[in-house]
């Protein structure tokens, strides 16, 4: 009897030093997010202060959102990242890598014009038709980019000429326009011009132009960086003036580092993960710690929808989850110039993509 409540007292005591150690590490995490913020804001003031100490606070100011749509696969990653000039969005040549918003941010400052420019561009999820939770949050997510974007960029792979997809994106983009009563501008971007000859590229345009849906039509490749100053000057034209500029002026993150890995390891999966494997995995990051010895610690679980695949994603003796987890290290080593311990699990959650309750808190919760 003694034995037992030895025993109920430990497990007592053993379930109170865990509630709080998960106080502790929620509150670690609220005031890291707080401070954050704080930093945010003193690098804005800091900003603005010292260029009207210098003489040289702006006498213009434009800005705004940029929202990125398109079918599943025709680069709206890739692009971004050009535009950016930084790794903001994961890439890989299987579609629908976008799973969620993501933000990337271009600050351009003319001192001899006295102008400064802050773009702030949405890479969405590719517009489909979704066959489960996942994708109709997906889809969701995008529209709600679309609502608070003061340009829209419609892209489409000139490569592969229009698809029924590609004319689907523009349907609907008028639809909303009209439901929402929102008048933006929307520029048709054509993507890959490198992989198409000039004179196949102009009847292209030409038609496009017919639709009379397009402020301006533009042909870039991200991959070469043809086009993308053409790009970037005609958007400055249509931003509005503001007061001030809507992200700190250096940075280029619009999310926080939790996402900002999430991304980078699921990049890793879709590229080192064959088949159908990757859309079949979700990761979360669990727990983001600095340690003593100055190490970032991060806690990060690969979920798969069944015990098949969680194998696979492992790899024979550990070989695959090592090259994962080695590679994502290395690049958020970089991205955040610290060392990095990465502490990857593998769990099984059945039907993941159906359950819009865990889609919604991996994906879509602050």
């Amino acid at each position: 009897m003694a034995e037992q409540q030895r025993t109920k007292s430990n497990q007592e005591d053993k379930k109170k030093s865990e509630a709080k150690d998960k106080t502790r590490k929620r509150d670690n995490k609220t005031n890291q997010e707080n401070k954050q913020e704080e930093n945010k804001q003193n690098e804005a003031e800091s900003y603005h202060k010292t260029q009207h100490e210098k003489g040289r606070e702006p006498k213009l100011i434009v800005s705004g959102y940029i929202a990125c749509v398109g079918r599943p696969n025709v680069g709206k990653s890739t692009l971004i990242n050009r535009l950016v000039g930084a790794k903001i969005s994961a890439v890989s040549p299987k579609p629908q890598t976008t799973r969620r918003a993501i933000i990337g941010i271009k600050t351009i400052k003319d001192d001899k014009k006295g102008e400064l420019t802050q773009m702030a561009f949405i890479d969405t999820p590719g517009l489909h038709k979704p066959r489960n939770e996942l994708g109709a949050e997906m889809v969701r997510n995008a529209i709600e980019s679309l609502k608070m974007a003061n340009i829209i960029y419609h892209l489409i792979d000139s490569s592969e000429g229009i698809q029924g997809e590609d004319i689907d994106v523009a349907e609907n983009l008028k639809s909303f326009m009209k439901e929402e009563k929102i008048k933006v501008p929307i520029f048709c971007i054509l993507t890959k011009i490198d992989l198409i000859r000039k004179e196949n590229l102009l009847p292209i345009m030409d038609e496009l132009g017919k639709w009379e849906l397009y402020t301006e039509i533009i042909p870039v490749s991200a991959l070469k960086g043809t086009g993308i100053d053409d790009l970037i000057n005609t958007t400055k034209k249509y931003l509005p003036e503001t007061q001030e500029i809507l992200f700190p002026y250096e940075m280029v993150y619009g999310q926080p580092l939790r996402i900002i890995i999430q991304e980078i390891i699921m990049e890793k999966i879709y590229n080192y993960l064959h088949m159908e494997i990757p859309y079949s995995v979700a990761v979360e990051v669990e727990d983001i710690d600095e340690r003593e010895n100055g190490v970032l610690y991060i806690k990060a679980t690969i979920y798969v929808e069944r015990q098949n695949q969680k194998k696979i994603v492992i790899g024979k003796d550990g070989s695959k989850i090592k090259q994962i987890g080695t590679l994502a290290r290395e690049e958020i080593e970089f991205i955040t110039g610290r060392k990095v311990y990465l502490d990857l699990w593998v769990r099984v959650k059945e039907d993941w993509r159906k359950n819009v309750y865990f889609v919604k808190k991996i994906y879509f919760s602050e």
